[in-house]
């Protein structure tokens, strides 16, 4: 069932202590650039049509079994796109590999999306000097723990409003 109305992404969502560490971090940057506030998260899936319940079933039995697990640091870097103005890239391991395939499938999603393991730490358009100078300010270290996962809901004709960002389904990894 189509649901045209919303845009549904699934989020992967570091254990609280990583969480609370890049929160920090989001917090500082948001406060000193005057940029919004959001949760640290990778995004797994983005632009999801699919009806909230196919969503939400899919993530289910997708993350069932999945345990906590580790994501490392390959380097912090930057692009002129909004939603990636300053982040964090982690290596394609394993486990990421497997959870973009089979929720890939499992919500048909367009194989024209390349998936990019990331952690954005500010959200904001600005010149590259100034995100470079960001980048050689950031100590960050080289590991995170994946402990949760959360499907957030946003508006497709206003999806840069943070502020309007809805988590509406969250599961602790266990």
């Amino acid at each position: 069932m189509q649901n045209n109305s919303s845009l549904f992404s699934v989020w992967i969502i570091p254990e609280v202590k990583d969480r609370e560490y890049l929160q920090n971090i989001i917090n500082n940057l948001a406060k000193k650039y005057n940029s919004p506030v959001f949760i640290p998260h990778m995004t797994l899936a983005g632009d999801i049509r699919l009806g909230i319940d196919e969503i939400e079933s899919a993530v289910e039995e997708i993350f069932e079994n999945t345990k906590p697990f580790k994501i490392k640091k390959t380097r912090v870097n930057q692009s002129e796109l909004f939603f990636k103005t300053v982040f964090i890239e982690f290596g394609l391991d394993e486990n990421l590999k497997n959870l973009y395939s089979f929720l890939s499938r499992k919500i048909r999603m367009d194989v024209l999306f390349t998936f990019k393991p990331h952690i954005s730490l500010i959200y904001k358009i600005m010149p590259r000097e100034e995100k470079l100078k960001i980048i050689e300010k950031l100590d960050i270290k080289d590991e995170f723990t994946i402990g949760s996962v959360m499907i957030n809901k946003n508006d497709p004709n206003d999806y840069q409003n943070v502020k309007s960002w809805k988590i509406i389904y969250s599961k602790k990894l266990s």
